[in-house]
């Protein structure tokens, strides 16, 4: 009889052992390989005050080049400078682009300096999220088909 009960106790703990992913698995993705080479499209900024939409997320790009260069479209302007990534870590130089006047609801001026404060990154559901520094908004991508 105790040796059914012993049995029946591993069997139990290798039951719960072998559950399925739990509530703490986290499936976000942190590695420099899921952004760079790839094409991302801005769709939103989300802050403590505020959610700024993008109507046209194809007026602002960024592709991350394997050499640390990025190239971008910020609207009707093109740019772009370097970058330093590692494992949830990602940080751009100081971005340059040519000044042709955008129309007026442009997001320019907005993409460019939000992408100079960027500090971190990860992918998750297919998404680019960029994190801006203590907690003051997060930049949303999406991949270019």
């Amino acid at each position: 009889m105790h040796r059914i009960l012993i049995v029946l106790m591993i069997g139990i703990l290798a039951a719960g052992c072998a559950s399925g992913p739990s509530a703490t698995d986290n499936s976000r993705n942190t590695d420099p390989d899921a952004v760079v080479g790839r094409t991302w499209l801005w769709e939103s900024t989300v802050t403590p005050v505020e959610k700024i939409e993008v109507p046209e997320p194809e007026r602002y790009m960024l592709y991350l080049k394997d050499d640390g260069t990025i190239q971008a479209l910020f609207d009707c302007n093109r740019g772009g400078g370097n970058y330093s990534i590692s494992d949830g870590k990602l940080t751009f130089g100081p971005l340059i682009s040519t000044r042709m006047a955008c129309p007026p609801d442009s997001l320019d001026s907005l993409f460019m300096r939000d992408l100079q404060r960027v500090s971190s990154f990860f992918v998750e559901d297919g998404s680019l999220f960029l994190e801006l520094p203590m907690d003051s908004g997060t930049m949303k991508f999406r991949q270019a088909p």
